[in-house]
C-alpha cells in the first residue's frame, strides 16, 4: 500500500473516531480512543504486509465501520457518503411505495421477520415472525443495512418480488413470490372473547390509536367486561407520544417511561390520570412486541395494573439520530427507554410476568389457532389475582 493512501486512510479513521467521540457526548479522557486507533493502525500494517493478495482498503474500511456500529445495537448503522441521498429519498417515498407486509429487524447480522401484516402477500404465503431472510430477488441481504433491505422489498403496486428464507423447521431455503400492495392498516381490533372478557389488539401505535383504544375500553365498560386481554404482539410501528397516551388509559398519574441519554440525565414522562379501564388486564407480548409497545408493557407491569404473558419482548427501546461524520453518516441510538422502575428496555426487552411455553409436539402448523391467546383466556377464567 502506498504511503499517500495509508495517510488518507488513517486520517479518515481519525476524523471518524473524533467525530463520533465528540457527538456521543464528549468521551471521557480515561476512555482513550487513541489506544484503539493504534490497534487499528497496527492491523492495517499487518494485513498489508501479510495477506495473500492485495487488499482493497476502501472496502475493508467500510466493513470495519459497519461492524463497529451494528455491534452497538440493532438500530444503529453506518451510511456511506454515496448512499445518503438514497437513504433520505427512501424516507420521503416510504408512504408512496407498496410493500409485502413484513416488518424486519436485525440481530447478530441476520435479517429477521419481526411481524407479518394481516391481509398482506407475506401472510397469504404463510411467512412467520422469526423467519430469516436470505435473499431478495437473488441478492443476499445479510451484509445490507435494514434500509437497503426495505428498499429491495418495496416498489410499485402490483409488482412482484422474490424472497427466500430460512426457517428452523425447514431443511433448505424456501422461496416465495410476494406481491407488492398498498395496505390499509387496521390499527386496532376488538371483540368480547368470553363473557366478561374483552380483547383488544393494537397493530400499530400511530397517532389517533389512543382514541380508538379509549372508545373500545368504554364499550367494554358498558358491557361489564371486567377482564381484558391487551394484545401487543406484532406491534412494531410506533410513535412514542401515542404509546404514552395508550399507557395513560390504564395507569393514570404515575410515571410511564423514563428517557436517558449519554449525559446520565433522566427525563420522566408521567400520565395525567385519564384512567379509562380499571378491570383486570393481561398483556400478550413476545419477540414481535417492539418499541412503543414495550413502553406500554413496562409501564403497566411496573404500575402493578397488569400482568404480562408470553415471551421476552424484542428490546427496541431507543431513540435514533442521523449524525454526520466526515463525508459519511451514522444512525446512532442517542437516548434509551427505561421502565418506571429503571429497567432498560434497549436490547433487554421486557420479561413477562407469566412465561408462555409452547408445546411443540401438540402444535399443528396447518391449524389456524392462536394457542397463546387460548391460554391467556384460560388464565383470565381462573380466580382473580392481583397483579404483581
Amino acid at each position: 500500500m502506498n504511503k499517500k493512501f495509508y495517510l488518507v486512510l488513517t486520517s479518515g479513521v481519525i476524523v471518524l473516531f473524533l467525530s463520533i467521540g465528540a457527538l456521543l457526548a464528549r468521551t471521557n479522557t480515561k476512555d482513550n480512543s487513541y489506544t484503539y486507533l493504534s490497534i487499528f493502525s497496527n492491523v492495517v500494517h499487518l494485513v498489508d504486509a501479510n495477506y495473500v493478495e492485495e487488499v482493497d482498503f476502501n472496502k475493508v474500511m467500510d466493513s470495519a465501520l459497519v461492524g463497529m456500529v451494528e455491534n452497538l445495537d440493532p438500530d444503529s448503522f453506518y451510511i456511506k457518503a454515496a448512499d445518503i441521498d438514497e437513504y433520505r429519498k427512501d424516507l420521503e417515498d416510504d408512504k408512496n411505495k407498496a410493500g409485502v407486509g413484513l416488518t424486519l429487524v436485525k440481530r447478530q447480522g441476520m435479517v429477521i421477520v419481526a411481524a407479518v401484516e394481516k391481509g398482506s402477500s407475506a401472510e397469504q404465503n404463510k411467512m412467520k415472525p422469526g423467519d430469516y431472510i436470505r435473499t431478495i430477488d437473488s441478492q443476499y441481504v445479510q451484509p445490507l443495512p435494514l434500509y437497503k433491505v426495505y428498499h429491495l422489498l418495496r416498489g410499485n403496486p402490483g409488482t412482484d418480488v422474490k424472497v427466500s428464507i430460512f426457517r428452523s423447521a425447514l431443511e433448505k431455503p424456501e422461496e416465495f413470490t410476494l406481491a407488492r400492495r398498498m395496505i390499509t392498516k387496521p390499527y386496532t381490533e376488538s371483540y368480547v372473547v368470553q363473557p366478561h372478557i374483552g380483547y383488544i389488539r393494537i397493530g400499530h401505535l400511530l397517532p389517533g390509536v389512543e382514541t380508538e383504544v379509549e372508545n373500545k375500553l368504554n364499550s367494554f365498560n358498558s358491557q361489564n367486561a371486567t377482564k381484558l386481554i391487551l394484545d401487543l404482539r406484532g406491534c412494531t410501528e410506533d410513535d412514542q407520544a401515542t404509546a404514552v397516551k395508550v399507557a395513560d388509559l390504564f395507569v393514570g398519574e404515575v410515571p410511564i417511561v423514563q428517557i436517558s441519554g449519554r449525559d446520565g440525565m433522566i427525563k420522566k414522562i408521567t400520565g395525567d390520570a385519564k384512567i379509562a379501564y380499571k378491570g383486570e388486564v393481561l398483556l400478550l407480548v413476545d419477540f414481535t412486541t417492539l418499541g412503543g409497545a414495550e413502553v406500554i408493557a413496562g409501564a403497566l407491569q411496573d404500575a402493578g395494573v397488569a400482568k404480562t404473558f408470553g415471551t421476552r419482548t424484542f428490546g427496541r427501546g431507543g431513540i435514533q439520530k442521523l449524525i454526520p461524520a466526515g463525508p459519511n453518516w451514522f444512525v446512532l441510538t442517542t437516548q434509551k427507554y427505561l421502565t418506571p422502575k429503571g429497567k432498560m428496555i434497549l436490547t433487554n426487552g421486557i420479561e413477562p410476568t407469566i412465561a408462555y411455553k409452547e408445546d411443540v409436539k401438540s402444535v399443528d402448523e396447518t391449524e389456524d389457532v392462536d394457542h397463546m391467546l387460548q391460554k391467556a383466556i384460560d388464565l383470565l377464567r381462573a380466580p382473580v389475582q392481583k397483579a404483581a
